[in-house]
């Protein structure tokens, strides 16, 4: 890599991670939207830098379309972990800002994203918060057991009992609901009998 991209590559991670203090600052001040723009922000400068073996997403879209792919500018090896745990750590603070706004889709896409470079008991944890609020309760579950096995922490236990209680409520809404559709199916059987018997 010559020494001007190498210079680029650099100023380019270190414009990302100002903009993810200005957004950590922006999640202090519980400006969560303004938060979420700074967030946005570091990708614009990380996701055009090709990791060392990997190939970018400008250069596979280039390569789908029978196009040479442009020379981008590769991470410096010394700075691969950095950029790798920039983009985690970015996504879960973003997961962060769509759980205090309540759009929580967002929140489980972006816990997503944070998992697909490592496992990480914080991204489990927000994932499952996001489907307890949506009642996905079987992948809540699912993810807050995950988070547990990784790192124990008595808010993964206090968000548990919420699941535990969001079980009950919906087993009995379930049994409710039942009831009504079989106490309607008996009312309903001696009508039928009876047009039966009348025929």
């Amino acid at each position: 890599m010559t020494a001007v991209k190498h210079a680029e590559a650099l100023s380019q991670i270190g414009q990302a991670e100002a903009f993810k203090q200005e957004g950590n600052n922006r999640f202090k001040e519980q400006n969560f939207r303004g938060a979420l723009g700074s967030y946005h922000k570091v990708f614009c400068f990380v996701n055009g830098l090709q990791l060392p073996g990997e190939r970018n997403e400008a250069a596979q879209y280039a390569e789908m379309m029978g196009r040479q792919a442009g020379a981008s500018m590769t991470v410096p090896g010394d700075r691969v972990k950095d950029v790798k745990k920039l983009k985690q750590s970015t996504y879960l603070n973003m997961a962060a800002c769509y759980l205090k706004l309540g759009e929580h889709r967002k929140c489980i896409d972006a816990c997503t994203k944070a998992l697909s470079t490592s496992k990480l008991s914080k991204a489990y944890f927000r994932r499952g918060q996001a489907h307890l609020e949506l009642r996905s309760l079987d992948e809540a579950k699912e993810d807050f057991e995950r988070a547990r096995e990784l790192e124990p922490d008595p808010a993964i236990d206090k968000e548990l009992k919420r699941l535990k209680q969001a079980f009950s409520q919906h087993d009995a809404k379930e049994k409710k609901r039942f009831a009504k559709m079989f106490s309607k199916m008996q009312e309903e059987a001696p009508d039928a009998d009876a047009s039966a018997d009348a025929s």
